[in-house]
């Protein structure tokens, strides 16, 4: 009886009604949504336009991509649905047979990509932007002529997009270069169609004049978002003037350009040719300097961009209207942690521009103290986050100090719906450095207490926590979030690093160390095993402890419940500068483990979903440090005559010694993998 009188109320509603709740369902669990269609024909019709607004391509190969296109047709037309897709994104490359590359520079390297998935923390820090020295070649491939071959291996794409009547919105991530039939296409059957285009490139910028289609792109009136990587000169000594490129296309080429991300990159053998003055720059055809002014909405310039004098900002302000920006990134990527703004350009910032209208930041900070002191870094990075209205988004990396968060509170506290603050200091200094020796700031109870009270609207926080072994504080600053009432979304970094041992003299001798723990290892005049000791403590982190925070949270949550819980364990084995510790990281690696808790909401109970992230990674690190005890014991077996267990390979180590204090073999066990667990919480 319950449940008819259920399908009852759905039909009786109206469904513009059922449309909001397929929309709630949409953003909060999407395999709710597929469940609600199948209630009733009325739901059904309120679910179909949100399943098929967006649709996703992925590309592989010219067989592939026309069977997926077949199948899409079809199901487009068996559920007359094609007037529903407003977005169409199209994701990967394919390479035809006998086609012809580039010759020039070749590299085994990975490209930092593939560099990034192999560190698992992609599945940790999907936003961010990878930066690693790997290739990286302007001119790599010809530029795609109309009607080659690869041009016509995407005629199912071109296809497609005709019988999409209310196309808005096409992305485009392939590495092949956007081909021709596909723009001609967008211009005939879609010109108010937005291209997110996120692998632009002009592949022919040294030869004078671009090759035309290279421009017909560029200026494309359905060009509306671009990413490009760049670098002062690529892989094989040419110089890479694509972002001067960019900034034309912002000041007038490209009508509607409104989004730009410039990807600043240290291409892989570049270092050869560096004292090699670069070429002047022609400019594009028809740029007239002073002519006109961009009006970007959003600006991100990352990776191992120069922000150590005003030069670059004061280029990108001749070529557009910064009072006009919503969005700025100023540095940030994963792997060049310690490029950003100095104080000079902060100083810059905050005297001559006006940002009026920005509601999201993102700033990346540096003291960028190797050359010069810089007495002023907290005072001008305190003006320079004044100098922007109250924002909705925030995120802030680099040197923090406590007057800094003030001024972050101060300023944009009560408006911030969306807050990061991930603190950072130089780790490795060279043997001339004559600066401080700062540590990264660590966040307190008080702070979180604080963030608390000057953020009300806050739904979104990203924030580190230095762990300290599972006990009470660590404990309190966990319970701490709890107490505000609109946070839906939390991403804790556990901070398992120990600077103190290196920049902090009054902690070298620590009372709780026993004679064990203060012997010093090996190779190292400063670090003690009780330093070791308590970092592997600090780094193990399973999934009982997860469950543990999640629960600690949740049990002192007010007001919103907590939909979501990432938990980033870094840090292990850093301790402010390189002291020698071998053999760590094998062990860091596996104790290290990082994961995500989200609730998903049901009628009757709702669900808790615990995921590891970068498990994929940590395996794959695993089989290899596998394989390696399996040579080791060949090799003692077959040079040695040593018989020994795979379980025993690792147990000489220094590193395992220490570990073996905290966690003994247990019975049965195949190696140390199988050993450890975390510290309960003490709660």
């Amino acid at each position: 009886m319950a449940i008819d009188s259920v399908k009852l109320d759905l039909h009786g509603l109206p469904l513009e009604t059922l449309q909001q709740i397929a929309g709630h369902l949409n953003s909060s669990h999407r395999p709710s949504l597929y469940a609600f269609g199948l209630a009733s024909a009325i739901c059904y019709r309120a679910t179909i336009p949100l399943i098929f607004h967006y649709i996703h391509l992925t590309i592989s190969s010219r067989e592939a991509l026309q069977r997926n296109i077949d199948a899409l047709v079809k199901t487009l037309s068996r559920t007359e649905s094609a007037c529903h897709v407003r977005c169409l994104s199209v994701k990967g490359s394919f390479r035809l047979s006998g086609e012809s590359r580039i010759e020039g520079y070749k590299s085994g390297s990975r490209d930092r990509y593939s560099w990034f998935e192999a560190t698992g923390v992609d599945e940790i820090l999907g936003d961010e932007e990878p930066y690693k020295n790997s290739p990286h070649v302007v001119y790599d491939e010809p530029v795609i002529a109309k009607s080659s071959e690869e041009d016509l291996a995407w005629a199912s794409v071109v296809g497609l997009i005709k019988t999409l009547p209310r196309l808005t919105k096409l992305v485009y991530d392939c590495r092949n270069q956007f081909p021709p039939s596909l723009l001609d296409a967008l211009h005939d059957h879609h010109p108010q169609c937005k291209l997110y285009h996120l692998t632009f490139r002009f592949r022919t910028l040294l030869w004078g004049t671009p090759y035309p289609y290279e421009m017909a792109l560029a200026t494309s009136p359905c060009l509306y978002s671009v990413k490009v990587e760049c670098s002062r000169r690529d892989s094989e000594g040419d110089d890479d003037f694509n972002q001067e490129a960019m900034m034309e296309l912002v000041a007038g080429l490209a009508p509607n350009l409104k989004e730009v991300v410039v990807v600043n990159l240290t291409p892989e053998n570049s270092w050869r040719y560096y004292r090699r003055l670069r070429e002047p720059w022609r400019g594009l055809p028809g740029f007239v300097s002073g002519r006109s002014i961009g009006s970007l909405t959003s600006l991100s310039l990352l990776g191992v961009v120069d922000l150590r004098s005003p030069g670059l900002l004061q280029t990108w302000a001749r070529h557009t209207d910064f009072s006009r920006l919503r969005h700025l990134a100023l540095g940030g990527g994963y792997g060049c942690e310690t490029v950003g703004v100095n104080d000079e350009v902060m100083e810059w910032i905050a005297q001559n521009c006006s940002f009026p209208r920005l509601k999201t930041l993102r700033i990346r900070m540096t003291r960028d103290e190797e050359d010069v002191e810089r007495p002023n870094y907290a005072n001008n990075a305190i003006a320079l986050l004044g100098a922007f209205e109250p924002l909705d988004q925030l995120s802030v990396s680099g040197p923090f100090e406590p007057k800094i968060l003030d001024a972050i509170l101060y300023q944009h506290g009560q408006t911030l719906k969306k807050l990061n603050l991930r603190p950072s200091e130089p780790e490795y200094t060279p043997d001339n450095y004559r600066g401080r020796l700062d540590i990264p700031m660590t966040f307190t109870k008080e702070h979180v207490l604080q963030i608390h009270a000057q953020c009300p609207a806050l739904q979104e926080l990203a924030i580190s926590v230095k762990r300290t072994k599972s006990d009470t504080l660590e404990a309190e600053i966990y319970k701490s979030f709890g107490k505000m009432g609109r946070l839906k979304s939390l991403f804790l970094t556990l901070d398992c690093s120990d600077w103190r041992v290196t920049r902090d003299p009054n902690s070298r001798n620590d009372a709780s160390f026993d004679a064990a723990d203060r012997e010093i290892c090996k190779g190292s005049g400063l670090l003690k095993k009780g330093h070791l000791r308590e970092m592997l403590m600090n780094c193990a982190v399973d999934e009982t402890l997860v469950r543990s925070i999640w629960e600690t949270i949740c049990q002192s949550k007010a007001g919103q419940e907590l939909e979501s819980l990432k938990l980033w364990t870094t840090g292990g084995g850093h301790w402010g500068n390189y002291l020698g510790a071998r053999d760590i990281s094998v062990v860091v690696n596996n104790l290290s483990r990082s994961w995500l808790i989200e609730r998903v909401a049901r009628s009757d109970e709702d669900i808790i979903n615990v995921k590891e992230l970068g498990r994929r990674a940590r395996e794959v690190c695993d089989q290899e440090v596998t394989d390696r005890y399996k040579r080791y014991a060949e090799y003692l077996r077959e040079e040695k005559d040593i018989v020994m267990e795979l379980e025993d390979i690792a147990e000489d180590s220094e590193i395992m010694q220490v570990f073996r204090r905290i966690w003994p073999r247990k019975k049965g066990s195949k190696d140390w993998r199988e050993d450890w667990s975390s510290l309960p919480l003490q709660v």
